[in-house]
């Protein structure tokens, strides 16, 4: 019997409770690794150099502008281009007279029109020769075309130097960051070292104070390098054409920069051919050119054809309506000399610009020639950063050694701590300085800079 009553007791049905309970732990178990299993959310993916300046090249203001000037330019030609076209007008009316119009002749009397009547008339209008007008026109509104293309990829083209100083500049405060840590760490083991000799007697207290101090100093810099980098981030996301507070991801650090495609004399060559203001300058010149003879051929006649279809509502008329052919010949004759100034003008705005484009290209060699200079004088000056902080390492260790074995001061030791973080700072500054000095002498010599950063990879930083 008391086995009986233990085996129903076990066959009872469990209480609601706990069947809610174990219901709640297996949704809660589901629930855990339905979320264990669920891929980690994605951040912004890594904006590389190139993608950066393409993307200034597309969204920038200066491209979005470029974009509607073209456009503008665009309708300006389709403008020119309706002058080849014929035009058509109607006009209709309905007039109400106090009296009909009535003619009198001697003691006869004939009514013209009715008093209320209704008039229409149709026209096609046709532009037969004009002196080269329209053709003059329509060349230079495709001229201003190229011309606008131009000026506006010169402005992209200063836009994507600057979108390079910024990444640079971001870059340069990621590897300022590193530096920045390397001071703390340094500066708090120095003063580990100092505090155990202060405890054991063997330095003065003003060993503890001169080291806290430093380390105060340069754990302030570490709020610099932030603030420095939030801001030339927001002006990055300003150059592509995003919001400013975008999220945005580049990589801790850039190689060497890359070889130069070609020398100074091939360089000055290319600046001479595809440098952005240059062609900018030769397609206003075009314009110009253009606006010669539009200038000249206003002194020709204009030779027109007109048809008209032309109705009146009037019942004493036999034909109330009648079609018209004009042949016209307009020509003014003698303008006191105000087209001749006109022709003047046009081409002493076309001599100027010759004149600039001249003088350009003289400048374009001269700022190849510095830009090169420059480039290289920075590529030599990294190569002296990067053995001065091997030295300064060897400078710092020996202090240090010297500190602890009791024949030098602190003060030797935390110059030499400085010494090496400003060779370190050099040697970043100077590395990306290189960069941006090689982007100068691209811009000026007319190449495609995405094209040629697209080699630059994310790995590799200089030591």
């Amino acid at each position: 019997m008391p086995q009986l009553h233990r085996d129903r007791r076990a066959r009872r049905p469990e209480p609601a409770r706990l069947t809610l309970a174990r219901a709640a732990l297996a949704a809660l178990l589901i629930a855990s690794t339905g979320a264990a299993q669920a891929p980690p959310a994605q951040g912004p993916p890594l904006l590389t150099l190139d993608e950066a300046l393409r993307e200034i090249a597309a969204h920038s203001t200066a491209a979005v502008t470029s974009r509607l000037d073209i456009g503008a330019a665009e309708e300006s030609t389709k403008r020119a281009e309706a002058m080849y076209r014929p035009t058509a007008s109607f006009a209709a009316g309905f007039q109400a007279r106090d009296h009909e119009v009535i003619a009198r002749f001697g003691a006869l009397h004939a009514p013209e029109t009715e008093r209320n009547f209704f008039t229409g008339e149709l026209d096609l209008g046709y532009l037969l020769w004009d002196g080269g007008r329209r053709a003059s026109g329509l060349a230079s509104s495709k001229d201003q075309e190229g011309a606008t293309a131009a000026r506006g990829q010169a402005e992209v083209r200063s836009s994507q130097l600057e979108g390079l100083a910024t990444y640079l500049r971001i870059l340069a405060v990621k590897a300022q960051r590193q530096v920045v840590a390397q001071r703390i760490a340094a500066l708090k083991d120095h003063l580990r070292e100092v505090q155990d000799l202060f405890d054991q007697g063997v330095v003065a207290r003003n060993d503890l104070l001169a080291t806290e101090v430093r380390l105060r100093l340069v754990q302030d810099q570490g709020g610099e390098v932030d603030n420095a980098e939030v801001v030339a981030a927001q002006e990055l996301n300003r150059l592509m054409g995003r919001r400013p507070s975008d999220p945005v991801v580049l990589p801790e650090r850039l190689p060497s920069p890359p070889t130069l495609p070609a020398g100074t004399d091939d360089l000055k060559k290319s600046a001479t051919n595809n440098n952005a203001q240059m062609l900018a300058l030769r397609a206003r010149l075009k314009t110009q050119l253009d606006v010669v003879s539009l200038r000249r051929s206003e002194s020709y006649p204009t030779l027109f054809a007109q048809a008209a279809h032309t109705y009146q509502q009037n019942e004493y008329l036999i034909y109330p309506h009648a079609n018209v052919l004009f042949l016209g010949l307009s020509w003014q004759a003698y303008d006191g000399g105000a087209r001749q100034a006109n022709v003047r003008e046009a081409d002493f705005a076309a001599a100027r610009t010759r004149e600039e484009i001249a003088d350009l290209q003289r400048q374009l060699e001269v700022q190849v020639e510095q830009a090169y200079r420059d480039y290289t004088q920075a590529i030599q000056e990294a190569s002296t950063a990067e053995t001065n902080v091997k030295a300064a390492e060897e400078n710092l260790r020996i202090e240090e050694d010297q500190y602890r074995a009791g024949l030098g001061r602190t003060t030797d030791v935390l110059d030499a701590e400085s010494v090496l973080a400003d060779s370190r700072f050099s040697l970043v500054n100077q590395h990306y300085n290189a960069y941006l000095k090689q982007g100068v002498l691209l811009t000026v010599a007319g190449e495609d800079l995405p094209t040629f950063f697209a080699a630059v990879g994310t790995q590799g930083q200089e030591r």
